[in-house]
């Protein structure tokens, strides 16, 4: 069977019929630069001669020219029966010329050429030096081996057949409208609201969510509770939108309300994590709840409910969301499916009060349109057909069993049990550390003997920073997590002993 013509790499060029320079000779110039610069990557397949000479306009015997010419020099070879490919040209030390200056690829730039202000602020919020390796103990990252991969694979092949043009052409700006009945029905269930599926925009998850928020409720300069410690990738979202970010100290009451109003009484909104405060993991009791939605009915102010934990508890459940209590039309509330199901599954939610459905709606669309629809698909059917709520109640009991491996290895390493508050929930663990020892390098000693944890200090924005180890349990198995007793041991000396006996919040 013939080969067709249009395999390989698409290799569009520049030719001037009115130069006198030959064509052979223009297109050879143009494919040494497109190798050179890596535009044609080392290994690529090359279209046919006779699919080029159609693409170019020129005759099939120019492309040959030009194929021989680059072969000659190195830069193509051709394989019988296979096709043209460019050739693997890996730089080694011979093939540079002793004395020859180093290559400085920013020469040409402007000598004021820098990024903006807004721009340094938040490429500050990153800490990319801290190790995203999936090894015990990382936190965050939920059990993939435990995924129903199955009926997942299996829903993917039946709603492929359901991709046709008036899904494609008709979905709506604010995601696939079952999918959006799904979710409120289960958030209406769970976190007892009362939402319809109008008041469900879908997203690419928490940080994108955050953001559509920031830009439609506040101005630049706006002043925001956040919480101290806090999501770092809240703060990134609101630094980027140019919010003025208020650190609000955080308890095993979860957010201090009263400290929050005696420092900075007008805020234009509160980004809250009631469920569970992260990273410490407190949650926000009936009195700090009442006192928010008390404060926000009186000002006005916003309040951002992020709801990205309350799935895996194993004392009690999580209670009503915030919002569930609005009576002002001032709470919106935000999820996430990447702890619940996949980490690499970026798809997430909004909740937000009716008058403003239309709106988040219109402005969703002038961002990115909507996320993958394929996706939306397979998670509308997943919800709705009880596999999510299945794959829940399987994972509260086996990540309850692995918190339970990871308090006795503490215990055994190093003679701490975390309060009752931090294991009722939650997908990790804190060992606090004493403030004068430095969290971030014992991280990198972690590290260095294969546990990875992350440093409790970088969660804070202001100069007093608590310091402590966030140590992960719900994606390791018990035996993974009891080896990693060695290297905690040898922590004995640095963790505080004062707060061994942390204040239980109220209830």
């Amino acid at each position: 069977m013939a080969k067709s013509g249009s395999l390989g790499a698409l290799v569009p060029l520049e030719i001037d019929r009115e130069n006198p320079t030959p064509l052979h000779e223009q297109i050879a110039i143009g494919l040494r630069e497109a190798i050179d610069k890596g535009r044609l990557l080392a290994g690529s397949r090359l279209p046919s001669t006779r699919a080029l000479s159609r693409d170019w306009d020129v005759s099939r015997n120019t492309v040959l020219h030009v194929f021989e010419t680059l072969v000659s020099e190195g830069l193509l070879e051709s394989r019988v029966g296979d096709g043209t490919y460019v050739a693997d040209r890996s730089e080694t030390e011979a093939d540079i010329e002793p004395g020859d200056p180093p290559v400085d690829r920013n020469a040409a730039g402007y000598p004021f050429r820098s990024l903006s202000r807004r721009g340094r602020n938040l490429i500050a919020q990153s800490h990319g030096d801290m190790s995203e390796k999936p090894l015990p103990l990382m936190p965050d990252i939920p059990d993939l081996r435990s995924f129903p991969m199955r009926s997942w694979l299996r829903l993917m092949n039946e709603v492929s057949g359901r991709l046709k043009g008036n899904i494609l052409v008709n979905l709506t700006n604010a995601g696939y409208e079952p999918l959006r009945e799904a979710i409120a029905h289960h958030l209406n269930l769970t976190r007892h609201l009362d939402c319809s599926a109008d008041q469900v925009i879908i997203t690419t998850g928490s940080q994108q969510s955050i953001d559509l928020v920031a830009r439609l409720l506040l101005e630049r300069g706006d002043p925001v509770w956040v919480e101290e410690p806090g999501y770092l990738g809240a703060r990134a979202a609101l630094a980027a939108n140019g919010c003025t970010l208020l650190p609000v100290p955080a308890d095993g009451d979860g957010l201090d309300v009263d400290a929050g109003l005696a420092r900075y009484p007008a805020p234009s909104m509160i980004v809250v994590s009631p469920s569970r405060h992260y990273p410490l993991g407190g949650r926000l009791s009936t009195e700090r709840r009442q006192a928010l939605l008390d404060f926000s009915r009186q000002s006005g102010t916003w309040i951002l409910e992020d709801d990205y934990d309350s799935e895996f508890f194993y004392v009690g459940g999580p209670g009503p969301a915030i919002s569930a209590k609005d009576r002002t039309g001032r709470v919106l509330l935000i999820g996430t499916f990447s702890k619940t199901l996949l980490p690499s599954f970026r798809l997430g939610f909004i909740v937000v009060p009716q008058d403003l459905a239309d709106g988040f709606a219109r402005a969703r669309s002038v961002i990115d349109r909507h996320p993958p629809i394929f996706e939306q698909l397979v998670l509308s059917e997943f919800i709705r057909r009880g596999f999510y709520a299945a794959h829940l109640r399987n994972m509260r009991k086996l990540y309850r069993e692995r918190q339970e491996a990871l308090v006795a290895a503490l215990d055994s390493a190093v003679g701490y049990t975390p309060p009752a508050h931090e294991l009722a929930s939650g997908m990790h663990i804190i060992l606090p550390i004493a403030n004068g020892a430095d969290d971030r390098a014992l991280v990198r000693d972690l590290q260095d003997r294969g546990t990875v944890a992350r440093p409790l200090s970088i969660y804070y924005s202001g100069r007093r920073k608590q310091s402590g180890l966030l140590l992960g349990f719900a994606a390791f198995e018990p035996d993974d997590i009891a080896a990693t007793q060695a290297s905690l041991s040898d922590l004995s000396r640095s963790i505080d002993r004062t707060r061994f006996r942390s204040p239980e919040p109220q209830l």
